[in-house]
C-alpha cells in the first residue's frame, strides 16, 4: 500500500509539474537600431548613441557593409555617470570582440552586472574600429532576445 501511494504522490508531483506554465522572461531593449551608413577611417575609434541596458542578455550587433570582412568591437557601459567602461568580456586590459561581416553576433558583457545596487539605470553603447578606411553600415540592440554567433 505504501508503494503504491509513493507511486501516485510521484505521479501527481510530475503531472503538477508538467502543467505549469513556464515563465518566459525577455530582453527588454531588444529593437535594433541602425548604425548608420558612414564613412571610416582605419585605426580611428567610433561609437554609437547610448541606449539603455535592461537586463543580462549579450549585447546583439549585425554589420551589412564594412571596409574588411571582421571589425572590432567593444560594449561600454555607464553607471549613473559621465565616465564610460569596457564591459566586453574578455582578456587582457582592453578586451574586444571580432565581428564579422554579415553575421548575426552576440558579444558577451558585464554592462548590467556591473551597475551596482545604488544606480537607477545603466546605459550601453559601442565602440569599434576597422583596420580599413571605408563605409560601415549594420544595426545593434543592447538586450537580445537570443544568442546569435557568439563572438567572445
Amino acid at each position: 500500500m505504501r508503494k503504491v501511494l509513493k507511486k501516485a504522490v510521484c505521479m501527481l508531483m510530475a503531472c503538477t509539474i508538467m502543467l505549469t506554465p513556464a515563465v518566459s522572461v525577455q530582453a527588454a531593449n531588444v529593437s535594433d537600431q541602425p548604425i548608420g551608413e558612414r564613412e571610416i577611417k582605419a585605426n580611428v575609434s567610433y561609437e554609437t548613441l547610448p541606449r539603455d541596458k535592461q537586463n543580462t542578455t549579450k549585447v546583439y550587433v549585425y554589420f551589412t557593409k564594412l571596409p574588411t570582412k571582421y571589425i572590432t568591437v567593444q560594449t561600454l557601459g555607464s553607471r549613473n555617470t559621465s565616465l564610460w567602461y569596457n564591459e566586453t568580456k574578455g582578456t587582457g586590459s582592453n578586451p574586444s570582440a571580432k565581428v564579422q561581416l554579415k553575421v548575426q553576433s552576440s558579444i558577451t558583457n558585464f554592462i548590467y552586472e556591473n551597475r551596482g545596487a545604488s544606480n537607477t539605470y545603466v546605459l550601453a553603447k559601442l565602440r569599434f574600429k576597422s583596420s580599413a578606411s571605408g563605409t560601415i553600415k549594420g544595426v545593434w540592440s543592447p538586450d537580445s532576445t537570443r544568442n546569435y554567433t557568439v563572438v567572445n
